[in-house]
């Protein structure tokens, strides 16, 4: 049996372009997709300041400061555009201002959003995945009813979210000898001195998080992806042993929590405010400490777990490599 050469094999696949959501490996931050916000005069480059604050129904956080803020109810559209090359638009959708988290000179202000366009694969491909996603939704809610489902339109407002990659990272949270560690992608800058965190409200850390109102987050070497993907049982407890992880820790540098020996880097937290946001708990946290560790840009293990939509970006992060 003869193997097709790898060249032929990624160009059958940017031919086809099927449509797929999961793991890519970056150098971060990430360098391919630029997120513009229209509505308040000239766009203003949000790349670093645009996170989901909510799944159901799908929100998204925006920090402003208190000058330049929109008003409760304003209408507004968030672009996401290939970085260099013809930038191209890839994908949008609708945002309308439904609240908003008041912080000393900025407003971090939550929009729902509407309609929305793919422009990552054909129609057709789109088309067929949508529908396969619906029967999978389906097929897990006739197994258990009460499994998180998102509505149709807020999933494909998502999967246009994640155009742009999303990084992945361990959080690290413990309170009066409970502890856990799990994975989160539902975080982000905010162009500010406050960093987000999204966390559905059914999760037993988001008490331990709402009463230590500190965590540390480790970023996730590409190669460990598994092992992290295995992590988010922790969601369903109250507490872990840590004895049972299935990697070497060290205490992280202001707070002592334990993080994994090999995180590339590691910030850790403080929490300034959290509400609930739709169906999920949104902590406003501020960064108080900063490790990283000089890795080569070479280096293929030093690439770190991102989520992203489309094989399109999955061929994008396949030539960084």
């Amino acid at each position: 049996m003869t193997l097709m050469p790898p060249s032929f094999r990624r160009s059958m696949r940017r031919l086809v372009n099927l449509p797929r959501f999961g793991p890519v490996g970056l150098h971060p931050p990430q360098q391919l997709i630029e997120v513009f916000l229209e509505g308040l005069g000239e766009p203003r480059n949000v790349t670093r300041n645009n996170v989901v604050a909510a799944l159901r129904p799908f929100t998204i956080g925006i920090m402003f400061e208190t000058s330049s803020s929109p008003v409760e109810g304003q209408r507004m559209r968030l672009c996401f555009s290939e970085r260099g090359g013809s930038k191209s638009l890839l994908g949008a959708f609708d945002l309308r201002m439904v609240s908003d988290v008041k912080l000393p000179e900025h407003r971090f202000c939550l929009f729902e959003t509407s309609d929305g366009e793919n422009r990552c694969v054909s129609v057709v491909n789109l088309g067929l995945y949508h529908l396969a996603e619906r029967l999978r939704a389906e097929t897990r809610r006739r197994k258990n009813p009460y499994n998180f489902q998102m509505e149709q339109g807020d999933l494909r407002r998502n999967h246009i979210f994640y155009i742009c990659p999303r990084p992945v990272v361990l959080v690290t949270v413990e309170h009066q000898g409970a502890g856990n560690m799990f994975p989160m992608d539902l975080i982000g800058p905010t162009d500010s001195p406050w960093y987000s965190m999204a966390l559905r409200l059914t999760s037993p850390a988001v008490r331990l998080m709402q009463e230590s109102r500190r965590m540390a987050l480790a970023s996730v070497p590409l190669v460990d992806k598994d092992i992290a993907y295995q992590l988010g049982r922790h969601h369903r407890k109250t507490s872990i042993d840590w004895a049972c992880l299935p990697f070497s820790t060290r205490p992280s540098p202001l707070f002592g929590l334990p993080v994994p020996e090999k995180a590339f880097r590691v910030f850790e937290v403080t929490v300034a405010e959290f509400r609930d946001v739709g169906s999920h708990k949104l902590f406003v946290t501020s960064v108080v400490s900063d490790t990283g560790r000089e890795c080569s840009t070479a280096n293929e293990n030093s690439l770190e777990l991102f989520h992203a939509f489309s094989s399109y970006r999955q061929f994008l992060a396949m030539q960084q490599q």
